[in-house]
Parts: structure tokens; C-alpha cells; sequence
């Protein structure tokens, strides 16, 4: 029996799956992605349904028009139904860059909207796409840029080893590392410490929010930045483990680019940002008054994104608020407090220190802390 090890190209797909972040494989033909990917779905609880795109015609996506009793719907099919009725399904789009443009139109519609016909996908199904290079794929092209920028890009790595150990067997002695093992243990901490970082580096960077598409067909086919882009990156990066730089840099290169990827990464390792976690724990631990504005801004919109998630974290980040705001940085912290005034759990009591910090800052908003208490 042969366990698989664990990979950065295993760690980043995982993540995506478990984000529901669309996911596009390229590899050369013939290296096993298609039986590798349903066999590790398998191993991770999913109900694989492969599609293969270049056999498919739009209404395979888009539906069949149905009438009843007047009123005209478009049907739904046997995979649909399959991946809903599955605890976890994963939909595989094999050959997908083959797919003929209007069939590609209606492959867009399910990664975009996440209908097929007037059949929605549960929020249990996930998407993976399978293709080879337009080089040596039959009658591929690049993918429109509306659709690649929806999807994390993966290139394939084969595992020669894995091959070696499992083909005499069909590989039916293969165990796939779980979920569990390969991911962040607390997504949530992890959600929040990422969304903080990535839009304080985009405050600094803001050319790479919004950044032209790119004009070159090829370029427009991978991964680029845009707030749809960055949005996915936070989630995918949110399921992996805060040190698995190596994955992590998978995932930035495969949703933002190669450019902002390697940009964020150098800020990330120039600011040493704070564990917010960690903060949230003990506030002391941050020197408050000697602390770039920059950090600051990254740490308490990370806490206070965690403490709007949990309710049991709601008063620990107003702690971390009002330490901010007592030793001098009250401007830093009056977003976050505000916002967590404005969503403060129905059986929470604001703390007098919080009022005594910010009651200055919320007269002048003409926002009132005891209206909320």
C-alpha cells in the first residue's frame, strides 16, 4: 500500500476544493491527471463526475428547453443530479480547452453562476478543469479571458515515484493524504490574517487591483490580477497553513500572476506582519507606539475580521482595538471599531475602556457607543 506525500501542487488543490475556488490543470498528454484527480477526490471524500468538453455541446450546460403546463423551464442532467445528491462533489472538466466556443459559453455560465440549465450547483460541489497545452491538445485555444480569470491555474506535476509504486497494482492500493492533514486547521484565523495582508499590500500597491487585461491572447488565458482574482487568492490561501510558503506561492502565481505574486511575497517578508491570532490572545505583545502604520492597519483589520467571524472573538478584538486607540493609535483603530459597534453580538455588552477610547472619534462621526450598547 502506498501513501501519497504530501506536495505543493497536492496542498494548493486541496485548497482550492475546500475554498470552492475554480481550479484549471494544464499538463501534456498522457501523465494520468484525469485518474490521479478523481482518484484523489475519491480519497478526499468527493463524488468525481468527469465532463468531458470537447464531446459536449452547449445545451449540455445551458439545458434543454422544457414545457409545462405553459410555463417553459431548461433541464438539468444525470451529473447535476449526481453532484447535488453527493455529501461532496467534485465536477471535472476534462479536454476543457477544447470545448468549441459556444459550448465554452456555457461552461462559463456554470464556473461563473453556477447553473446548469435552471439547476443550481450546491455550495457541496467543486470545480476542477483538466487540459493539455494548446501545443499538443486537438483543436485547443486559449481560454477566454472572462474564464481564466475565474480559476486558480495549476500546471501538472507528475510524480514519477507515485507511477512506479502504484501502476503495477492500478493504483488501487493508493491513499490519498486527507484534507485534514494537507490544510490549515483553523481557515477562519488564517481568512482573516490573509484578507488583512493582501489588502494592506494593495493600499500600498493599487495599480495591481485593477490592473488593464491583458492584451495578448496567451496572457488573457492564465492568471492576472483582479479584485475577482484577489478575492480567490485570499480563500485558497486561508486553507493553508501560515509557514507553507511553497504552496502558497502555487496559488499566488496560479490566480494573480507571476508579477503581483512575487511583489506581495517581497512585502510580506520586508513587513514581518504580526500574528493576529496571537494578538488577539494577548494584546501586549505589539509595541503599539513604535510600529509602522502599515502594520498596524494589516493586524487590526485582521482582528477585527476575525472578531465580526465568531462571536467568542468579538470582545478579544475589542480589546486589541482599544489597546491600539490607548496607546496613541486611535485613528488606526476607529474603522474596525466602528464596524464592530455596528455588529455586535446580541448578548455582548461594549466594555467602558472601549467607550472611553473611541468616544472622542464617534462623537465626531456623530455615531454614538452607548446607542449600540
Amino acid at each position: 500500500m502506498a501513501t501519497l506525500v504530501s506536495s505543493p501542487f497536492n496542498r494548493s488543490l486541496a485548497a482550492a476544493v475546500r475554498a470552492n475556488v475554480p481550479v484549471v490543470i494544464e499538463g501534456e498528454p498522457g501523465q494520468a491527471k484525469t485518474a490521479k484527480i478523481t482518484g484523489m477526490a475519491e480519497g478526499w471524500g468527493y463524488h468525481p463526475e468527469v465532463i468531458i468538453g470537447s464531446t459536449r455541446e452547449a445545451t449540455d450546460f445551458l439545458g434543454v428547453m422544457i414545457e409545462n403546463d405553459g410555463v417553459v423551464s431548461y433541464s438539468s442532467f444525470n451529473w447535476v443530479e449526481n453532484l447535488n445528491g453527493a455529501e461532496k462533489g467534485l465536477a471535472v472538466f476534462d479536454e476543457f480547452n477544447t470545448a468549441g466556443p459556444s459550448t465554452m459559453k456555457g461552461m462559463l455560465r456554470v464556473v461563473q453562476e453556477r447553473f446548469v440549465g435552471d439547476t443550481k450547483l450546491g455550495d457541496n460541489v467543486a470545480i476542477v478543469a483538466i487540459m493539455n497545452p494548446t501545443e499538443t491538445a486537438v483543436d485547443a485555444y486559449d481560454l477566454p479571458a472572462p474564464m481564466a480569470n475565474r480559476m486558480l491555474h495549476l500546471t501538472w506535476a507528475f510524480d514519477s515515484a507515485e507511477w512506479l509504486d502504484g501502476v503495477g497494482t492500478g493504483f488501487a492500493h493508493t491513499v490519498y493524504p486527507s484534507m485534514r492533514a494537507l490544510l490549515a486547521a483553523d481557515p477562519v484565523a488564517r481568512k482573516a490574517a490573509v484578507a488583512g495582508a493582501v489588502t494592506t499590500f494593495l493600499r500600498h500597491k493599487p495599480e495591481l487591483l485593477t490592473p488593464p487585461v491583458p492584451t495578448d491572447p496567451a496572457k488573457a488565458g492564465g492568471a492576472w490580477p483582479s479584485p475577482r482574482s484577489w478575492t480567490n487568492a485570499i480563500n485558497v490561501l486561508a486553507q493553508l497553513e501560515a509557514e507553507d510558503d511553497e504552496a502558497a506561492l502555487y496559488v499566488l502565481n496560479g490566480l494573480v500572476g507571476d508579477g503581483a505574486a512575487t511583489q506581495f511575497l517581497v512585502w510580506m517578508e520586508a513587513n514581518d506582519l504580526y500574528n493576529p491570532a496571537e494578538v488577539l490572545e494577548d494584546p501586549s505583545i505589539v509595541d503599539w507606539s513604535d510600529t509602522r502604520a502599515d502594520r498596524l492597519f494589516s493586524l487590526v483589520n485582521s482582528v477585527t475580521t476575525m472578531g465580526l467571524s465568531r462571536e467568542e472573538d468579538w470582545k478579544k478584538a475589542a480589546a486589541v482595538l482599544t489597546a491600539c486607540a490607548a496607546n496613541g493609535k486611535p485613528d488606526v483603530a476607529m474603522p474596525g471599531a466602528q464596524k464592530l459597534v455596528n455588529n455586535k453580538p446580541s448578548d455582548a455588552r461594549i466594555p467602558a475602556s472601549f467607550k472611553n477610547a473611541f468616544m472622542e472619534l464617534f462623537s465626531q462621526t456623530r455615531y454614538s457607543v452607548a446607542a449600540a450598547a
